[in-house]
């Protein structure tokens, strides 16, 4: 009678466990970031359309539009089993959209937002949870943690160098202490110029950012405009990033893709820029 018991027992448990972890096959990501999660856990196969910027990988994949604009007509038509949004990144209009036109019963699954890189692998993990890649995702976090030691603690320059972090120009845009934006300053060991406001973003005056007189400049990559605004920048002599010839134009790709394996590379960028010379 027990071993009856234990037996049907086991058959529920792989039962509901199966039925917590279901198999999709046709995914849509609508986020670069969400993409990058995808192949990283080996669902390259499974993504089945993109956003623009996303990295196109090895299979055929449709652009079903950008971060905050997407063409419901073609998600649909490509009859998704699961759509992947992201609480920072897309509109929670378009969420609504697709749950509204969610006549074939597909999934969707919003990932949180992040203010550290502790919230990242905690997204990466839940994320990977939901497809059944759970030990994929602790093997990656786990290696993302090593190689941000290891780059941590060969670090013997310690100057506590302020950085100002450019996201947007008129109006000038910069991020606060609410950003994941200062454990790039921790792991480089240095200061986020305006660390001390509490706010994930905001506008600034040029004026206030002379005052505070940054030793560093990262721009983040505006195309043509990134380029410009290092050359304005330039132009302040008695700046100390100027001085020190410390001004930036990075990438979004290689600063915002939010998975712990890209978190742990834009640190080794960054530390071979900041410190390049010191």
């Amino acid at each position: 009678m027990n071993s009856k018991i234990f037996f049907i027992i086991l058959m529920l448990f792989l039962f509901f466990s199966k039925s917590f972890c279901k198999e999709y096959k046709r995914i849509i990501s609508l986020a670069p970031s969400v993409t990058q999660s995808l192949y990283e856990l080996g669902l390259e196969s499974f993504v089945k359309g993109i956003t623009t910027f996303s990295k196109k990988g090895t299979t055929k994949k449709e652009i079903v539009g950008n971060l905050l604009e997407q063409d419901i007509e073609k998600i649909i038509y490509l009859k998704p089993d699961l759509i992947i949004a992201t609480k920072d990144g897309n509109i929670q209009r378009t969420v609504d959209t697709l749950k509204q036109h969610n006549y074939n019963g597909f999934d969707i699954y919003v990932m949180e937002s992040a203010q550290s890189f502790d919230d990242i692998c905690t997204n990466f993990l839940k994320l990977a949870e939901k497809l059944g890649k759970i030990e994929y995702a602790e093997n990656i976090i786990k290696q993302a943690k090593k190689s941000l030691k290891e780059s941590y603690d060969k670090m013997s320059i310690n100057k506590n160098l302020n950085v100002f972090w450019q996201i947007g120009a008129m109006p000038l845009y910069t991020l606060g202490n609410k950003s994941f934006i200062n454990d790039y300053n921790y792991y480089t060991k240095t200061k986020n110029l305006y660390g001390d406001i509490n706010l994930k973003y905001f506008s600034v005056d040029i004026e206030n950012v002379l005052e505070r007189n940054p030793d560093i400049i990262i721009i983040i990559n505006m195309g043509y405009l990134g380029i410009k605004e290092k050359e304005i920048w330039q132009k302040y002599k008695l700046l100390n990033a100027v001085k020190n010839n410390k001004i930036f134009v990075l990438d979004e790709k290689d600063l915002f893709m939010l998975t712990p394996l890209t978190f742990s590379k834009s640190v080794e960028i960054l530390i071979n820029i900041i410190y390049r010379s010191v």
